[in-house]
C-alpha cells in the first residue's frame, strides 16, 4: 500500500471554540474525526481565543495558534497569511463560509465550507447590514477558493444559482451526528432522564432555537388540533428566541401547559437520552442547509416528521414523513399518521439504509482525499 506524505492542514477554528451549536458542532465533528482517522497529518487550529474545550485537542498532531497581537479580527481575516506560510501549510480550510483576504496569493490551496445561503432565500430573518456582510463574505470565499464543500446537494444548487459557481468546483460532503450518538444508550439512564424532566407519556421531540424559521408556533398549532386524538406529548428543546413569549402565550391559550414542555438549556448527555426516550422527532423547519436533528434522531433509531423543500427531505429519505411547513392542517394530519404503529414501524425499518449516506468513515475519507488532491 502506497504511503502518503504527511500534510500540514490549517483550519479556521474560531467557531470550534466559541460556538456551542451549528458551525461549532460541525467544526468539532470534523477536527475530531480527522485526528482519529488521519493521524499522520498535522492539524493546525487558528483561533482568536480558546475555551475550556482546549484540553480536548491536546494531541501531538494538533497545534493551536492564537493572534500575536491585540487586533484579533484583523489577524483572522488578513494577516494570518504570514502564520500560514511560517507553519508551511499545504491546505487551509475555512470551516464557516469565509476565507482570509489574499490567501490566493500565498500559493496555499484553500477550501471553504458553505453551510447554507438562508440569508438569500429568507432575507426576512436577517437585518439588512448582516445580509450585506454575509453576501460579500460568502461570494468572495466561493470565488477565491480552490474548492468548495457544500454540506448538501441543495446547498450546492444554491451556490450555483446565486453566485454562478461552476458545479465541478463544489463537492458535497454530508455531516454526521457527533460521536456521542454512535454509542448505545443505557435504558435505565434514559428512564432517569425522562423522570428528571417529568416526562411520563410518549412524546414527540423538537430540537432547535425557538422561533423564526424553526417554525415551532405552527407546530404547536398543529399539535393543538390533534392532541385529543393521540396519547403523545410534545417536548421542545432549544434556547429562547424572539418568538418565545408568543410560544408561551399560545401554549397557555390552547390549554396545553400539561401536554407541551419546553427546556431551554440541557446538556449533551440529557439531549442524547431524551432523543432515545422519545417516540419520534418532529422538525418542520421552514428552511435548512442540512438538518442535523434528523441524523441525531436516526442515530437513536427514531423516525422523523419534517418539511418538504430545502435540504430536509434530502436528509430524511424514506425514514420520515414530510409536510408543507406552512400548512398547519397537513402537519397535524402527519402527526396523526406518525402516531399509527404500522406507519411508525415502516419508517423505523428505513433508518439503517438512510444512515449509510452518513457513514463517518466515508465522510472523513472524502475530506482526506480532497485535501490530498488539493495539496498536489
Amino acid at each position: 500500500m502506497e504511503a502518503h506524505p504527511n500534510l500540514n492542514l490549517a483550519f479556521d477554528a474560531k467557531r470550534l471554540f466559541l460556538n456551542k451549536a451549528g458551525l461549532g458542532n460541525y467544526s468539532r465533528w470534523l477536527i475530531r474525526g480527522l485526528l482519529n482517522t488521519c493521524p499522520e497529518n498535522q492539524i493546525h487550529l487558528y483561533t482568536t481565543c480558546v475555551t475550556e474545550i482546549e484540553k480536548e485537542y491536546l494531541d501531538e498532531n494538533c497545534h493551536i495558534h492564537l493572534p500575536p497581537y491585540l487586533f484579533k479580527s484583523f489577524w483572522r481575516t488578513k494577516s494570518i497569511k504570514k502564520d500560514l506560510l511560517r507553519d508551511k501549510i499545504n491546505v487551509y480550510h475555512g470551516l464557516s463560509n469565509e476565507l482570509p483576504i489574499g490567501i490566493e496569493s500565498t500559493g496555499i490551496k484553500s477550501i471553504v465550507t458553505i453551510h447554507d445561503l438562508i440569508f438569500k432565500q429568507f432575507p426576512e430573518f436577517y437585518n439588512p447590514i448582516d445580509r450585506l456582510i454575509y453576501d460579500r463574505k460568502f461570494k468572495s470565499a466561493c470565488k477565491r477558493a480552490d474548492k468548495i464543500v457544500a454540506i448538501s446537494h441543495f446547498t450546492k444548487k444554491s451556490i450555483v444559482e446565486f453566485y454562478g459557481i461552476a458545479p465541478e468546483k463544489i463537492e458535497v460532503i454530508y455531516i454526521d451526528a457527533s460521536e456521542r450518538f454512535h454509542q448505545k444508550a443505557n435504558l435505565e439512564t434514559v428512564d432517569q432522564a425522562k423522570q428528571k424532566f417529568g416526562l411520563e407519556k410518549p412524546y414527540f421531540l423538537n430540537v432547535g432555537a425557538i422561533g423564526g424559521r424553526k417554525n415551532q408556533l405552527r407546530l404547536v398549532e398543529a399539535f393543538a388540533a390533534v392532541c385529543g386524538d393521540i396519547e403523545h406529548d410534545l417536548v421542545l428543546i432549544g434556547r429562547g428566541g424572539k418568538d418565545l413569549e408568543a410560544l408561551n402565550e399560545l401554549i397557555k391559550s390552547r390549554n396545553l401547559t400539561n401536554r407541551i414542555k419546553h427546556f431551554a438549556n440541557i446538556n449533551d448527555e440529557d439531549l442524547f437520552h431524551l432523543y432515545h426516550g422519545s417516540y419520534a422527532t418532529v422538525y418542520p423547519s421552514l428552511f435548512e442547509g442540512f438538518g442535523i436533528p434528523i441524523i441525531e434522531s436516526y442515530r437513536c433509531a427514531k423516525p422523523v416528521l419534517t418539511s418538504r423543500g430545502s435540504s430536509l427531505e434530502e436528509m430524511a429519505g424514506k425514514a420520515a414523513l414530510l409536510c408543507n411547513p406552512l400548512d398547519i392542517e397537513e402537519m397535524a394530519q402527519q402527526l396523526i399518521k406518525l402516531s399509527d404503529q404500522k406507519t411508525y414501524l415502516q419508517l423505523v425499518s428505513f433508518i439503517p439504509h438512510q444512515l449509510k449516506a452518513f457513514d463517518p468513515s466515508d465522510l472523513f475519507s472524502k475530506y482526506e482525499s480532497l485535501y490530498r488532491f488539493e495539496a498536489k
